[in-house]
Formats: structure tokens, C-alpha cells, sequence
């Protein structure tokens, strides 16, 4: 997994379309799919476009892993960030993968949207609202 992520990583940071798509086939099926709400890339040609559409919209700019990562079974979970080149996070994510059965990506959703606060409606007994400390003392049943 260690690879296959950092070749996912490199493949974002590598201008050369040759390179990428070496780094591509390295990490992801050939049907990978990256998506989210509204748009979605497949296969190694359309991921590519979507990395040069990267480029130009965040020039200077690279997509770095900000974390380890958990897996369950062939689901992986990891935050990232847009960082520019002094270091600084323009942008915050959480990605999801799903693993092909050899190993590379099959599947990346992309949530870069924080989670919403729970609604008012929501019952208090269901939820800890946020910036709330948890309460570790073990208690006993009454």
C-alpha cells in the first residue's frame, strides 16, 4: 500500500504526461475511477487530463498526504491537502480508496468539504456536539 500511495502522490506532482502515466499504471487499475458529486475521471487518459487540469488550476501547487492511513479489508482511508510551495495548506481533504484485487486503486472519492455540523433537530442522547470533552471516568451500571 505504502507504494501504491506514494505513486498515486507523484503522479499528481509529475508534469510529464510520460512519467504520470508510468507512475498511473503503477498505482491504479486501468479502469480506476477518481469521482464525487457532480463530475468523475476513468481510466488512465481521463485521470491524466484531470492531473494537467490540476496544474493550471493550482499552478505551483502539489497534493500531499497529510496522514497515515486506516484499511479495512480493501478500503483505505487518508486526509490530504493542496499545499503551495512554501508548505502552506490551500485545501483540506479526506479520500476514500477502494483496492483492485492486484492491489492498485481501483476507486478514490475525494471529500473536500468538511462534515457538516449535526442539525438542531438531531436528539442529544444519538450525538456529542461538537468541542464537547469526552467523559472517560468508567462508570459502573446503576
Amino acid at each position: 500500500l505504502d507504494q501504491v500511495l506514494q505513486a498515486f502522490y507523484a503522479a499528481f506532482a509529475e508534469p510529464d504526461r510520460a512519467r504520470r502515466a508510468e507512475l498511473l499504471a503503477r498505482c491504479m487499475a486501468p479502469d480506476a475511477e477518481i469521482t464525487w458529486p457532480g463530475d468523475g475521471f476513468k481510466g488512465y487518459a481521463e485521470i491524466s487530463r484531470k492531473i494537467d487540469g490540476f496544474h493550471q488550476r493550482w499552478a505551483g501547487s502539489r497534493l500531499v498526504l497529510t496522514s497515515g492511513w486506516n484499511r479495512y479489508r480493501n478500503i483505505v482511508r487518508v486526509s490530504g491537502a493542496i499545499v503551495d510551495a512554501c508548505g502552506v495548506a490551500l485545501a483540506e481533504s479526506q479520500s476514500v480508496f477502494e483496492l483492485a484485487p492486484d492491489g492498485r486503486i481501483a476507486k478514490v472519492w475525494p471529500f473536500w468539504e468538511p462534515l457538516p455540523t449535526l442539525p438542531p433537530s438531531w436528539p442529544e442522547a444519538l450525538s456529542r456536539r461538537w468541542g464537547e470533552q469526552a467523559d472517560m471516568t468508567r462508570r459502573e451500571p446503576s
